[in-house]
């Protein structure tokens, strides 16, 4: 506290001895001159000496009436005791310069510092520096608030991101259309599938590789007999060879069109009378169609088997005749039956199906009946004796359809009567084995492909897997016993 009432001591000596009460040193000719001579007028009141500074010397001599000089001191000093008695300790006056500024050399304000009117323009330079500080800072904090709600609203996007699961796109599944099964080849994937015609004859048993057909439909055609055809979605996935093939009917060609198949065959059977034969409704169908008997580029005979049981379908020249046709080889999905698959063997009813055994009609020859026994092992409904091959299905269907016979007569010239058979394709009922189980199903056609619903009204599910398709005769005795 001492220390601070010695400065304030010698703040006070230094105001009088700038203001003229004490000599000049005389030793210093140049003092005058040296020294900022503080107007008093200017110190008391800046704006008042602003407005008279034109009038007065760029650096005046302190005037010689004390008292005007002497009120503003006074009232410094009275100031800084005022301070001291109140706060117990020195309180610096307010200047219009520093007490730094003082040169300690001479106690006189050296020409470094400005005057009294350049203390007022620093002083409005002062306000507008604050003001544009004010100005800056505001926008600083509009800026910041701006940043902050837009960081704010960007952040449900950055915390909702997909994590990397999410951004990595998931492989595509590619499945056989006709099996469900993966590792389809991905270059048929909308493609169509053909049907090929293959006898069952017993001269003909065992066919050659009666396992790579996709689905495998069978049913009556004439004299008691079955015919089959093969289903493969992949047209470019065949074997070396498929048959024996032989001729079309008129219900196996119906059938293949729920696919939108090309349909090959060895030859046709022709109408007469009230028959319609293959060779008309290809024809009044615009069926497209490979047949053996015009075409010989993928068809052979065979020197295992006889005549006419030995004519196979070349599997690896089949798209070269399809492209020299000029066929359509992109699916019509509008034309095309898609069964519902589930994604895994999984059982279709509380039912058991140990066995399921076919019969056509109470016309078919019993050799053409078959037993599908289940072996729970695989998965797998098998047949080892009807075909002379083992041959296994993961799906096993039976359809009713109402079937009729038409007689052609004079066949072949011979005088004699050929019966031939023929499903309507209009709605039925129908069983499904698989899994180990079996249920009851309804189907229909409708706009051209087919319609598998359960007693729900659901659509009906199958297995992954190959299956065989039964036409059962449901006005002519046809049957399927479940064990």
């Amino acid at each position: 506290m001492e220390n601070k009432d010695d400065e304030v001591e010698k703040i006070l000596n230094e105001l009088k001895f700038a203001g003229g009460n004490e000599p000049q040193p005389k030793n210093d000719e140049n003092a005058d001159s040296a020294s900022f001579k503080l107007n008093e007028k200017e110190m008391l009141s800046p704006q008042k000496a602003k407005t008279e500074k034109t009038a007065e010397p760029e650096n005046p001599q302190p005037k010689e009436n004390g008292g005007e000089k002497e009120s503003g001191v006074e009232a410094i000093e009275k100031d800084l005791i005022k301070a001291r008695e109140n706060d117990n300790e020195v309180q610096k006056p307010s200047l219009p310069f520093a007490p730094e500024e003082i040169n300690p050399q001479n106690g006189n304000y050296t020409d470094e510092y400005p005057e009294a009117e350049g203390y007022m323009k620093n002083s409005k330079n002062k306000k507008i520096i604050i003001a544009v500080v004010a100005v800056i800072v505001v926008v600083a904090i509009a800026v910041g608030i701006y940043f902050g709600v837009s960081r704010n609203k960007k952040e449900p996007e950055t915390t909702t991101m997909p994590t990397t699961a999410a951004t990595t796109a998931a492989p595509v599944i590619i499945k056989n259309p006709l099996t469900g099964e993966v590792d389809y080849n991905d270059s048929a994937v909308g493609k169509r599938p053909v049907a090929v015609v293959v006898e069952n004859s017993p001269q003909a048993r065992p066919q050659y590789n009666m396992d790579s057909p996709d689905i495998i439909v069978e049913g009556e055609v004439e004299g008691g007999i079955t015919r089959m055809i093969w289903l493969y979605a992949d047209m470019t996935d065949l074997p070396e060879q498929v048959g024996p093939t032989r001729s079309a009917r008129p219900s196996f060609v119906q059938f293949s069109q729920f696919f939108d198949c090309i349909y090959i065959h060895f030859g046709q059977s022709h109408s007469k009378g009230d028959y319609e034969g293959a060779d008309d409704y290809i024809k009044n169908n615009n069926i497209d169609n490979i047949d053996g008997m015009s075409t010989s580029s993928c068809f052979k005979r065979t020197k295992d088997k006889v005549s006419p049981h030995n004519a196979v379908l070349l599997g690896n020249e089949l798209v070269a005749a399809i492209d020299k046709k000029g066929y359509r080889t992109d699916l019509d999905s509008s034309r095309f039956t898609q069964f519902a698959f589930n994604d895994k063997a999984t059982a279709v009813s509380q039912t058991a199906c140990n066995s399921i055994t076919t019969k056509f009609s109470n016309r078919a020859a019993s050799a053409y009946s078959h037993t599908f026994t289940y072996d729970a092992a695989d998965g797998k409904y098998k047949n080892q004796s009807d075909y002379k091959q083992e041959v296994s299905f993961e799906n096993i269907i039976t359809l009713f359809a109402e079937s009729e016979y038409v007689d052609k007569q004079d066949y072949k010239g011979s005088g004699k009567t050929e019966t031939y058979c023929n499903y309507k394709f209009t709605s039925g009922t129908g069983k499904l084995a698989s899994a180990g189980t079996v249920v009851d199903f309804n189907w229909k056609e409708e706009n051209g492909k087919l319609v598998f619903t359960d007693a729900s009204g659901n659509e009906l599910k199958l297995n992954p897997g190959k299956t065989w398709i039964g036409f059962i005769s449901s006005n002519n005795g046809g049957a399927a016993e479940v064990q």
